[in-house]
């Protein structure tokens, strides 16, 4: 049960670590949350005693996404492959924040 607030918690806590240790990167702190989000989501399923494929179900579709948006990058040479990238990764992070947060409200 400590792992399921604990995971989330130490996520916010590197993603602040990493914003001050690399202020000008050109990654953020939080695109490390859906590693945290996404196990946290796993134990939860567990814990319910629900399928517990379904958070690294998500993260395979997620997987495909980028591979068909690389794909398409590819053929069309107009996209900019960059920033795709970053808009689907800030859609897997809040997308994993937001499951977490139903996940924690089935819980209760």
């Amino acid at each position: 049960m400590f792992l399921i607030f604990g995971l989330p918690l130490l996520g916010l806590v590197c993603a602040v670590i990493l914003n001050k240790l690399f202020p000008r990167a050109k990654f953020r702190g939080y695109d490390i949350l859906p590693f945290f989000f996404i196990y946290a989501c796993h134990l939860i399923s567990l814990k319910q005693s629900k399928p517990e494929f379904l958070p690294y179900g998500f993260f395979f579709f997620f997987i495909l996404v980028i591979i068909l948006t690389i794909a398409e990058a590819i053929k069309n040479k107009n996209i900019a492959l960059d920033k795709i990238m970053r808009e689907i990764w800030n859609y897997l992070t809040v997308n994993t924040i937001f499951w977490y947060i139903g996940l924690m409200f089935m819980l209760i």
